[in-house]
C-alpha cells in the first residue's frame, strides 16, 4: 500500500519551525545592538550643544561617533560566532546517529532532549539577555563633554556580547543536535518517492520559524510600528518609546511554544521499528552475517527506505564511513565549492540591513519586509523553482548565483543610497529601491538554499545512514558562517566616521571620513564573477557525476569480505558421503 506522507510532511515542516526559532531571535540581536549605537550616536549630538564650546562639543561628538562606529562591527563580528555549531555538529553527529534508546526512539531519544532544554534555556534566560544587552541603561543628558564621553563608556560597558554569544551558541548547539536527528529522520520518515520534498519541509519550516521570532519580535517591539498598527487595531492605549512585547518576555513566550511542541511530538508521534542487523564474526555466525548484508544490500536496491544502525556498526565503523566519504573525489569538489561561493555575497548577506539601519531606515520597515516579501518568497519559491529546474538541482544553484553576485550588490547598492538620501527622493522610489533589494536577494538565496537541499538528498549513500546527509549540510553551514565575522571586520577596519566641526556661523560641517560598504561590495562582485569563472564549470562536472560516485560502496566491500561458511561445512558433508560410500 501507498504510503500518505501528508501527515509528515506537517511534522518536519514544524520540526524545521522549532529550528528556525533561535535562528531569528539571534537575527534580531545585531539590530538591538545597532540601535544602542544609533542612540550613542544621538548622545554625540546632545554633546555638541552641551558643551562649553563648540570645538570640544564637535570633538566630543567625533570621539563617541567613532567608539559607537568600531563598536558597532566589532560586536556584530563577535556575535556571529554564536551559530557555529551548525558548521561542527559533524563531530558529534555520528553520536547522535549511533546512541539512543531503541524503545523510545532513534530520532526521538535526540530530539526531544534537546528541544527540551533549549526550551527552558529560553524560559528561563530571557532576563539574563535583556542584562547582557543592557537593555536598561539609559543616557542622561551630559553637562560637559567630559560626563558625555564618561556615560557613553558606561553604556558602552553595560552591553555584554560575549555573555550573549555564550547564550545564543548554547541554543545553537543543541538546535544543530536537532538538525541532525529531524535531517536522518526525514530519511525514514517519508516513502522513497517523496524523500526529495524533504528540503522543500526544511526551506519552508526555518523560513516560518525564523519569521515567528525575528519578524514577530521587531513588529512587536518597536514602539511606532506598535503606536500606528498593533496598538490601534487592539484598541490599546498608546505609549511612548515603548513597545507591546521585551526582548525577554518574546523570548519566554518562544520557549513556552517550543516546549508545547516537543510534548505533543514526544507523547503522540511513533517511530518505525528498528530492524536488527547486526553481524558478528564468530564462525558459527558467518552465514547469519552473509545472509544479513546481503538482505540489506537488496533492500537498499529495492527500497532505501531502511538505513544502516549506526548503533549496530559501532562509532568507530561510523567514523570510517564518514572518512571513506570525505575522501571521495566528487565530495572533496563539492566541499571547496560549498566552503568559498559565500564568500563572494556575504557583505550583503550580513551587512546591507545594518548599514540600512544606520542610514535611518527603522525596524518596523525591516519587521514590515519580512511577512510581506521574504517568508513568501521563502515558501513559494522552492516549490515553483522544483517544477522549472525539476532533477537539475545545481543549474538552478548556478543560475541563481550569477544574479547573487551582479544585480543583487546593484540594488542593495541603490538601496543604501535611497535610504541614506530618503529626504530626497520621493515615497514611491524609495520603497521600490528596498522591495527591489531585498526581494531579488530573497529569491536568489532561497534557490540556491533549496538546490543544494535537493542535491544532497539525491545523493546521500545509504551506507552512511543520515551521517552523510549532515556531513553535506555541515559543509554548506560552515561556507555560510566563517564570513560573516570576517566580513564583519572588514567593515569595522576600513570604516572611518569623518571629522565634524563647527564652523564661524555655527553651522556643523564633517570632512573625511570613510564608508567601507561600496568599495568591499565591488571588490565581492568581482571575486564572485572570478569564482564563476574557476568553479563554474566543475559545478557542472559533478551535477552530472552518476550516483555511483557519491557512493563510498562499503557495503560491497563488506559482503566480499564474508567467508560463508555453509559452503565449507557442505563441502566436508560431501567428503564425508564419500568416503562412507568407498567403505560400502
Amino acid at each position: 500500500k501507498e504510503q500518505n506522507d501528508g501527515a509528515n510532511y506537517a511534522l518536519l515542516i514544524a520540526l524545521y519551525t522549532l529550528q528556525g526559532i533561535p535562528m531569528g531571535l539571534s537575527a534580531s540581536i545585531p539590530f538591538l545592538i545597532q540601535q544602542k549605537i544609533k542612540l550613542l550616536t544621538q548622545a554625540a549630538a546632545s554633546a555638541t550643544a552641551a558643551s562649553a564650546t563648540a570645538a570640544s562639543g564637535a570633538a566630543t561628538a567625533s570621539a563617541i561617533a567613532a567608539s559607537a562606529s568600531r563598536m558597532s562591527y566589532n560586536a556584530n563580528a563577535i556575535f556571529a560566532l554564536c551559530s557555529w555549531p551548525f558548521s561542527l555538529k559533524l563531530l558529534w553527529a555520528p553520536i547522535v546517529d549511533a546512541v539512543f534508546f531503541k524503545s523510545f526512539g532513534r530520532r526521538k531519544s535526540w530530539l526531544v532532549p534537546v528541544q527540551l532544554i533549549a526550551g527552558l534555556i529560553m524560559v528561563l534566560g530571557s532576563d539574563f539577555v535583556e542584562n547582557q544587552l543592557g537593555l536598561g541603561s539609559t543616557f542622561t543628558s551630559p553637562s560637559s563633554s567630559t560626563s558625555t564621553i564618561d556615560d557613553a563608556s558606561a553604556m558602552l560597558s553595560s552591553m555584554n556580547v560575549k555573555g550573549l554569544t555564550i547564550y545564543f551558541f548554547s541554543l545553537y548547539f543543541l538546535m544543530a543536535t536537532q538538525d541532525i536527528a529531524v535531517d536522518g529522520w526525514a530519511l525514514t520518515m517519508l516513502s522513497k518517492k517523496n524523500r526529495g520534498r524533504g528540503p522543500v519541509c526544511n526551506s519552508i519550516g526555518q523560513n516560518i520559524g525564523y519569521f515567528l521570532s525575528f519578524v514577530g519580535f521587531l513588529a512587536l517591539n518597536d514602539p511606532e510600528s506598535c503606536n500606528t498598527i498593533w496598538r490601534p487595531l487592539l484598541r490599546l492605549p498608546k505609549k511612548e518609546g515603548e513597545g507591546l512585547v521585551s526582548l525577554g518576555g518574546f523570548i519566554r513566550f518562544m520557549g513556552v511554544f517550543m516546549l508545547s511542541i516537543t510534548t505533543v511530538v514526544a507523547i503522540f508521534k511513533r517511530e518505525k521499528p528498528i530492524t536488527t542487523t547486526a553481524t558478528t564474526t564468530n564462525d558459527t555466525n558467518l552465514a547469519f552475517g552473509f545472509e544479513t548484508l546481503l538482505k540489506k544490500k537488496k533492500e537498499q536496491q529495492s527500497d532505501d527506505d531502511d538505513e544502516l544502525d549506526a548503533s549496530e556498526i559501532g562509532l568507530k565503523e561510523t567514523y570510517r564511513r564518514l572518512w571513506a566519504v570525505c575522501k571521495l573525489p566528487s565530495v572533496q569538489w563539492l566541499f571547496l565549492i560549498l566552503f568559498s561561493y559565500r564568500f563572494p555575497v556575504s557583505l550583503s548577506d550580513n551587512v546591507k540591513f545594518l548599514k540600512a539601519v544606520e542610514y535611518g531606515m527603522s525596524k518596523s520597515i525591516t519587521a514590515l519586509l519580512s511577512p510581506t516579501l521574504i517568508l513568501p518568497i521563502g515558501i513559494l519559491v522552492p516549490i515553483v523553482a522544483a517544477k522549472i529546474w525539476h532533477g537539475h538541482p545545481l543549474r538552478q544553484f548556478m543560475q541563481a548565483y550569477k544574479l547573487r553576485v551582479t544585480l543583487v550588490p546593484l540594488f542593495d547598492i541603490l538601496m543604501l543610497f535611497v535610504v541614506k538620501n530618503s529626504k530626497q527622493v520621493s515615497t514611491s522610489f524609495f520603497w521600490l529601491a528596498i522591495i527591489a533589494s531585498t526581494g531579488l536577494q530573497a529569491i536568489c538565496n532561497s534557490l540556491q538554499f533549496n538546490s543544494q537541499m535537493m542535491f544532497f538528498a539525491s545523493r546521500v549513500d545509504p551506507a552512511i545512514g543520515g551521517t552523510y546527509m549532515t556531513l553535506l549540510n555541515t559543509a554548506a553551514n560552515m561556507g555560510g558562517t566563517w564570513p560573516s565575522s570576517f566580513v564583519m571586520y572588514l567593515m569595522g577596519a576600513f570604516s572611518s566616521p569623518a571629522d565634524c566641526a563647527m564652523n564661524s556661523e555655527g553651522i556643523e560641517t564633517c570632512v573625511g571620513g570613510r564608508d567601507a560598504y561600496v568599495p568591499l561590495q565591488i571588490a565581492m562582485s568581482v571575486i564572485g564573477l572570478a569564482w564563476i569563472a574557476m568553479l563554474g564549470g566543475k559545478v557542472k562536472t559533478i551535477s552530472e557525476l552518476p550516483d555511483e560516485a557519491w557512493r563510498t560502496n562499503l557495503l560491497d566491500q563488506d559482503l566480499a569480505s564474508v567467508v560463508v561458511v555453509p559452503d565449507v561445512e557442505s563441502n566436508n558433508s560431501n567428503s564425508k558421503t564419500k568416503d562412507c560410500s568407498k567403505r560400502e
